[in-house]
C-alpha cells in the first residue's frame, strides 16, 4: 500500500498558494497568520450558511441521573437552535481531574449512547474519560440517537436539509459542538481553559471542525477520520446526494478538478492546521479502509508537525499510525488517556 508514497502530491499546507507552487515558503508565524486567516475563510465557506444564527440560552434540564461507582451520569436536554432539543449525556466524576471534555460519536443508530460503553467495544470515550476524572458531555449527532426523525432512517439529513438548504452537515457539525461546550461552561467545576473534544470516525471528523473554528477546544484528538481528498477513489462519498450529505460545495470542485487537473483548492485535513498550535494528537489506522488513500498519511502528518513547528510548538502535534483497521482498542485509548492528561490536566 505504501510503496506508491513518493509519487504523490498533496496540496501542503506551509505553501502560500498551493495552486501556483506547492513548495513550502512559510516560515513564521506572521505569514502562517496570513494563510490562516485566508484558510479560515474558505473553509468556513465550503461549510455554507445556516438559515438561523440565534444562539439559544446556555441551559439544562435534568431528565435522568444514576449513581455509577465513579461518576454521576446524566442524561440533559438544552436547545441548540431555537426549536430544536439536543439530548446528552453529562458525567461527572466523584473525583475531578481539573479537565473537561467533550466527546462526540461515530456513525452508530444508538448516537450518544455508544459513550456510556453500549454498542462496539472501545467507543465508550465519555464513560472511559469520566473513570479518569473528566467531566464529560456526549451529545446525539443529528439524524441519529434520540435526534432522528420519526420515519427517516438513522443519518438521512433530507429534513435537514429542507431546514438548512444552503448549509452542510459539517457546519452543523461546528455549530452544534459549540453550543455543547456553551452547555459544559456551565457545569460546576468545569475550568474553561482545560476543555477538550475528541471522537472516533465521523465524531473525530466533529472533532477536527469543531477545534478549528471554536478555540475554547484546547486539546483534541482525531480517531480514525483523517485524509486527503486528492487523487481519492472515494472523495465523492463527502459530496454526495444521498443518505448522511457531508459537505454538498465539495461535489462542484471535484467534478471541476476532475476536468482541469491539478491539485484541489481545499484539503481535508487544512482544518486539521486551523487547530495549530493547540495540542492535537491523530491516531489513524493504517489498514482502514474507509477513507480510501491512508499512504498519504506520512506525508499529512509530516505538513501538520512542519506547521506546529513554524508556530513554536512542535511537541504538541503528534500522529500515531498503528496497522490495525477502523476501530479503537486497549493502547490506543490508554495513548488517548495519556495525552490528554499531559496537555489537559498537567
Amino acid at each position: 500500500m505504501l510503496s506508491s508514497i513518493d509519487t504523490l502530491e498533496i496540496r501542503n499546507v506551509l505553501a502560500t498558494n498551493p495552486q501556483q507552487s506547492n513548495a513550502p515558503d512559510i516560515t513564521t508565524p506572521e505569514q502562517w497568520a496570513e494563510k490562516r486567516a485566508f484558510l479560515k475563510s474558505t473553509l468556513w465557506d465550503l461549510l455554507g450558511t445556516s438559515s438561523n444564527d440565534v444562539i439559544p440560552e446556555a441551559k439544562y434540564t435534568v431528565l435522568e441521573e444514576t449513581e455509577k461507582e465513579d461518576y454521576r451520569q446524566l442524561k440533559i436536554s438544552y436547545l441548540s437552535e431555537p426549536d430544536e432539543e439536543v439530548r446528552a449525556w453529562l458525567l461527572i466524576p466523584h473525583q475531578h481531574n481539573g479537565a473537561s471534555m467533550l466527546c462526540l460519536h461515530g456513525t452508530a443508530d444508538i448516537g450518544k449512547d455508544t459513550q456510556i460503553g453500549l454498542g462496539k467495544p472501545g467507543r465508550g470515550w465519555a464513560q472511559f474519560l469520566a473513570q479518569h476524572g473528566f467531566i464529560t458531555i456526549a451529545p446525539d449527532h443529528i439524524c441519529s440517537g434520540e435526534r432522528l426523525v420519526e420515519g427517516e432512517k438513522p443519518y438521512d439529513t433530507r429534513t435537514f436539509y429542507e431546514r438548512h438548504p444552503d448549509w452542510s452537515a459539517a457546519g452543523k457539525a461546528v455549530w452544534d459542538g459549540s453550543r455543547a461546550l456553551d452547555i459544559l461552561e456551565t457545569v460546576e467545576g468545569v475550568d474553561k481553559n482545560r476543555i477538550g473534544c475528541m471522537g472516533h470516525s465521523l465524531g473525530g471528523h466533529g472533532t477536527m471542525w469543531v477545534a478549528a473554528f471554536d478555540e475554547r477546544v484546547q486539546a483534541a484528538i482525531y480517531s480514525c477520520g483523517l485524509f486527503s481528498l486528492q487523487d481519492n477513489p472515494r472523495r465523492y462519498e463527502f459530496s454526495r446526494d444521498y443518505w448522511y450529505v457531508y459537505i454538498p460545495k465539495l461535489r462542484a470542485i471535484f467534478d471541476q478538478q476532475k476536468e482541469t487537473g491539478g491539485l484541489l483548492p481545499v484539503e481535508m485535513y487544512e482544518f486539521a492546521a486551523l487547530i495549530a498550535p493547540r495540542p492535537f494528537l491523530n491516531i489513524s489506522g493504517m489498514t482502514d479502509k474507509t477513507y480510501g488513500n491512508n499512504e498519504t498519511l506520512p506525508a499529512i502528518g509530516l505538513q501538520l508537525n512542519a506547521l506546529w513547528d513554524v508556530l513554536g510548538k512542535p511537541e504538541q502535534f503528534a500522529q500515531f499510525l498503528p496497522g490495525m483497521p477502523h476501530d479503537v482498542n486497549h493502547y490506543t485509548r490508554l495513548l488517548s488517556l495519556g495525552w490528554l492528561e499531559n496537555w489537559l490536566v498537567g
